[in-house]
């Protein structure tokens, strides 16, 4: 049955999230996973996966190695001039083949069409399993009012792309298409490798209901899961070890309690309570709707358990935007609540009961919005414009064979500027003036970089075993909003006062910055 008018709202709906996430959304590689994911997606453009960096070999202090290694990359073992992602292959190779076609900015366009994709696919995915194209309209209606999805489309990284791919990969089982199913899957996997058990409830639930699709299925999913072995391999030197080290450095039983007590709460105060109508569907399924496809408790419950059981015991973090470890089960947990809540009206409101969903769906969009506003989540890419612009005066201001002593801007200094970049945070406490020292013989200048909150970090790391550790002398320039502060320990006795490091007025509109050197050099010197 066609349903044109619910059709073309979803439509809509998916193209008002594209144009909020091109509009507003990040367009810098900052931080570790935009610098890495970004550089990463060069990084394959040349064939190869690592660079190599000469200066290792010959720095004089302890954990050289390491102290070289921007943000978002790691040390390769065996070879300490070496340094590579720590980020599994599947977003910077979407973000590699964009920039095949669009160029070195359409790295950033992957997220927008992924967030535009998510919302369509839940909106079909309820017309899928219901039969009712207002539950699916009304599902990916909670999906793009997500404050926390919202916040996730402003940023280039790997939640809102795995979630799409296991959206599709969900839709396309059910509709009775495993090996594409699979494929979708092997993608998600490449994404993000620790959501791999997830595919066990795809081959269980095809187990109870279409057992001889189990073979399509499993086809489609080998390439992707033999793609991340064969990545760790070439890139960590073993197919079984990952960017992220030693599982125990990131998983303990001891984190479940500190989890289970943030998620919920986090949950609840963004989605508000009417995401725990979704357990209706398990509680009291006879009152509900029966699905299009048998099973499928199974398969629902078993995404949304094994999504969170995966970040569970993972290392907690006291920000409720980290609620993006549990995205791909959005689409689901905004689907079963949409069916209870459909159902519900129906049988308390009757003939009204098309205008109490969408009044309640207003109400939650209201305060997913408002929520997502006053979080900052459309600040975000203008806020990001902060690496360009440092790196911007250190590429104008320094020379060529500098190096950048920093630690959050350890990536988008070497992206933007071209500049060597060295951990302060990495650095051994006493170290500090030896590297000083080191740099200036090889007549590679030092400066320092660094954002507000880092000027107590490296004070507290270098005072009393440096002089250079107060940083009590005036700083060569310095960005007013956020603070940040370019440093130069070589000018102690500087009077004049500090450059201003220019910025962007406008918050909102595409703006792309393309690197001096792309892709990335494979050897620095």
């Amino acid at each position: 049955m066609r349903h044109p008018a619910s059709t073309t709202a979803a439509a809509l709906l998916s193209l008002t999230v594209l144009y909020l996430s091109i509009t507003f959304g990040s367009t810098v590689a900052g931080g570790a996973d935009q610098y890495s994911y970004v550089t990463q997606a060069g990084l394959w453009r040349t064939g190869t996966l690592q660079i190599h960096q000469d200066v290792v070999r010959d720095s004089p202090w302890p954990g050289a190695p390491e102290t070289w290694t921007p943000l978002g990359f790691r040390t390769i073992p065996g070879d300490p001039s070496a340094i590579a992602s720590v980020y599994p292959p599947g977003l910077p190779l979407l973000m590699a083949l964009f920039q095949v076609v669009a160029g070195y900015c359409g790295a950033f366009l992957v997220v927008p069409i992924c967030s535009a994709l998510t919302v369509w696919l839940t909106y079909l995915l309820g017309r899928r399993l219901f039969d009712a194209p207002q539950i699916g309209l009304v599902a990916a209606a909670l999906v793009a009012v997500s404050p926390v999805f919202l916040y996730q489309i402003m940023n280039a990284m790997s939640d809102v792309p795995v979630t799409a791919a296991w959206t599709l990969a969900l839709l396309l089982v059910v509709s009775d298409r495993p090996w594409l199913s699979g494929l979708a899957i092997g993608a998600a996997i490449m994404i993000r490798p620790n959501l791999a058990p997830l595919a066990g409830v795809f081959v269980a639930w095809l187990a109870l209901t279409h057992w001889r699709s189990l073979f399509r299925l499993a086809a489609g999913i080998a390439p992707g899961l033999c793609g991340v072995l064969l990545v760790n391999w070439r890139m960590y030197g073993s197919p079984l070890t990952s960017g992220y080290g030693e599982i125990g450095h990131y998983y303990a039983w001891a984190f479940g309690l500190a989890n289970l007590r943030r998620y919920p709460l986090w949950l609840v105060d963004t989605q508000t309570p009417l995401v725990l109508f979704a357990v209706c569907f398990f509680v009291v399924p006879v009152l509900l709707p029966r699905p299009q496809v048998g099973h499928l408790r199974t398969l629902l419950g078993g995404i949304i358990g094994v999504v969170f059981l995966s970040y569970l015991f993972y290392t907690p973090f006291d920000a409720w935007w980290f609620l993006r470890f549990l995205l791909p089960m959005w689409p689901v947990l905004m689907l079963l609540s949409a069916v209870a809540l459909d159902t519900i009206a129906r049988r308390w409101t009757g003939q009204w009961s098309a205008a109490v969903v969408w009044a309640i769906v207003a109400a939650v969009g209201w305060h997913g919005i408002r929520l997502a506003i006053d979080r900052s989540a459309f600040d975000l890419g203008w806020g990001d414009r902060r690496y360009v612009n440092v790196a911007r005066f250190v590429a104008d201001h320094t020379e060529p064979d500098a190096v950048i002593i920093s630690m959050q801007h350890s990536g988008s200094v070497r992206h933007y500027a071209g500049r060597l970049t060295l951990r302060f945070d990495l650095l051994d406490r006493a170290a500090l003036d030896r590297a000083i020292a080191f740099l200036q013989s090889t007549r590679r200048r030092p400066y320092i970089v660094l954002d507000g909150d880092e000027v107590p970090i490296f004070r507290a790391r270098f005072s009393g075993r440096s002089r250079l550790g107060a940083l009590d002398w005036k700083p060569l320039a310095t960005l007013a909003a956020p603070p940040i502060f370019v440093f130069d320990p070589l000018d102690l006795s500087r009077t004049e006062p500090p450059l201003a490091i220019s910025t962007l007025s406008s918050r909102a509109g595409w703006r792309c910055t393309e690197p001096p050197i792309w892709p990335p050099l494979l050897r620095l010197k």
